[in-house]
């Protein structure tokens, strides 16, 4: 088959199938990050991938299930949050399965290890890049190619299809046009076609259908090419006597680290500095930890990988291993010990998760220094996907919202070294911290409470001198961080994704989860005497 026909054939196999993907991904995904669509999105790019796969006449790899549940599972879970972080790795994570989904079915990728799968993603998607201009010479082949012959079944409906694409934009003026000459039509057109939504994101609908239908021409092309070379060289040419040596150096050192540790954080042996307190040895740390851990991780690998086998070098690089436990360990404490003086955030909490990643991907290296056979990188896939889409769904801004409460009561009326509480930090979580924030327990401790014991009531001091710095000028009513947190996190959430992107399309567990929070929180409000006139906000 000469280059001529592949294209033609790329046309016939790939080009409706587009069409209709893109028309699909602008439906889910325009100005909707979160929304009810998402896990319709991921299941309809699973399907469109493997109905290519079955045209080409590849079949799909059994393992090709683990991949596509991960995927799934992390677009339930952004139609679950409203954490814009986990958000934004869920489509991270998403793409990045996807597209080991796409490589591991074109390629025989048993022998490939971490390197050479991210090179093959390099390449994949450059390649992708190189063929932008690929769905409109290949459909002008392909027309060209059916004049010649008579037209299929497949001919006729791209053509049908290509018709509809130039009628939307004329239908839009037109539709447009006759709504503003007559009422009783443009009333009918609102309810029913949305035709002031759609001409005021004309531009945007038309970029997104555009983009997606080239993105997803253009990444099958590329993946039909076959143009990352399947074989794998051994690269372990390097001289081992390289690698001792800078390697003992640094395990050396690492042991020196660890056995402080072990004395100075895990047994306590040995006395802090004087005006210097365990908050300020755990703040200095779990950081730069963190980041030697990953040092340690990537500095293994590349022993293993470009390094001639040697005993000693396996001996060291099992040291470096260990001692990364240490560190890890030493990391974990720290920050544990910072979240009891300073509470706990996102970052915190993440940097936990990390740890826990850290711990498990460096196990599989210690087993791969011994037994080279075993599957790192298939492992390390497994297990970062595994504790990704755990974290995921774990809704950590609940959980630090219900924890930093539970820290305000329990050491109201206790001295501390830590500053005042971040009551700043709380409001401005998303969605997903509405139940512990917005409920009449959490309302009626925190209202009972001393004054002076959390930020927030200055507020109430200030509400009782009348200063209006404090008042919500809507509604003149007094507010309080739990109010500013519903005022802001519903407009922010609910209220400009609901108008931006249509409510049906955006609907989101979170978001309605704390829509269900916040009349039953005013009422709390007002049985507790804290507001003037009884009200409804919402």
């Amino acid at each position: 088959m000469n280059e001529e026909e592949k294209r033609i054939r790329h046309f016939s196999l790939f080009g409706l199938n587009s069409i209709i993907y893109a028309l699909f991904y602008t439906f889910c995904l325009y100005k909707n990050a979160s929304g009810i669509t998402y896990p319709f999105f991921t299941g309809g790019t699973l399907f469109y991938f493997f109905s290519s796969l079955k045209k080409l006449g590849i079949s799909a790899k059994k393992d090709s299930v683990f991949y596509a549940a991960g995927i799934e599972l992390l677009g339930i879970s952004t139609f679950c949050t409203d954490n814009k972080n986990i958000i934004a790795m869920n489509k991270g994570g998403i793409f990045i399965l996807f597209f080991i989904l796409f490589i591991h079915n074109f390629y025989q990728d048993n022998l490939w290890d971490i390197f050479k799968y991210l090179q093959a993603v390099l390449q994949t998607v450059l390649g992708s890049f190189q063929a932008f201009i690929s769905p409109i010479t290949d459909f002008k082949l392909y027309r060209k190619a059916g004049k010649a012959k008579e037209k299929g079944k497949i001919s006729n409906a791209s053509y049908i299809l290509i018709g509809v694409l130039i009628s939307l934009p004329l239908l839009t003026i037109v539709l447009s046009l006759l709504s503003s000459a007559d009422l009783v039509f443009r009333s009918f057109i609102r309810d029913y076609i949305f035709i002031d939504w759609l001409s005021e994101n004309f531009i945007g609908l038309s970029f997104s259908i555009l983009f997606s239908f080239f993105a997803s021409y253009c990444i099958l092309v590329s993946l039909e090419k076959r143009s990352v070379k399947e074989e794998v060289t051994d690269k372990r040419t390097g001289e081992p006597l390289v690698a001792v040596t800078f390697t003992a150096v640094l395990s050396f050192v690492y042991l020196l680290f660890s056995g402080i540790q072990i004395l100075y954080l895990f047994a306590g042996n040995m006395q802090l500095p004087e005006q210097y307190t365990y908050a300020e040895y755990a703040r200095e740390g779990f950081f730069q930890l963190l980041f030697v851990c990953l040092i340690n991780l990537v500095l293994v690998l590349v022993c293993l990988s470009r390094f001639k086998e040697s005993k000693a070098l396996k001996t060291i690089l099992t040291i470096i291993s260990l001692c990364t436990y240490i560190m890890i360990a030493s990391s974990a404490m720290r920050m544990l010990l910072y979240i009891q003086y300073y509470d706990l955030t996102f970052l915190r909490f993440f940097v936990l998760w990390a740890l826990i990643v850290i711990f498990f991907l460096m196990t599989g290296i210690l087993i791969h220094i011994y037994k080279k056979a075993f599957p790192l990188f298939k492992y390390c896939i497994t297990t970062v996907t595994i504790l990704y889409i755990a974290f995921s769904f774990s809704r950590p801004d609940y959980f630090i919202a219900r924890y930093n409460i539970a820290q305000m009561l329990e050491k109201e009326n206790t001295t501390s070294e830590r500053p005042d509480y971040d009551t700043e930090y709380l409001r401005s979580l998303s969605a997903d911290a509405a139940p512990a924030i917005l409920n009449a327990k959490t309302l009626s401790a925190l209202l009972d409470g001393p004054e002076s014991s959390v930020r927030w009531t200055q507020n109430v001091k200030s509400w009782k001198y009348a200063n209006l710095s404090n008042f919500c000028f809507d509604t003149d009513q007094p507010i309080t961080w739990m109010e500013r947190y519903m005022h802001y996190t519903h407009y922010d959430s609910i209220v400009v994704t609901e108008h931006e992107g249509s409510s049906w399309r955006t609907f989101n567990l979170s978001r309605y989860t704390m829509k269900r929070c916040m009349n039953p929180f005013t009422i709390s409000l007002f049985t507790k005497n804290k507001c003037p006139l009884f009200y409804s906000l919402y």
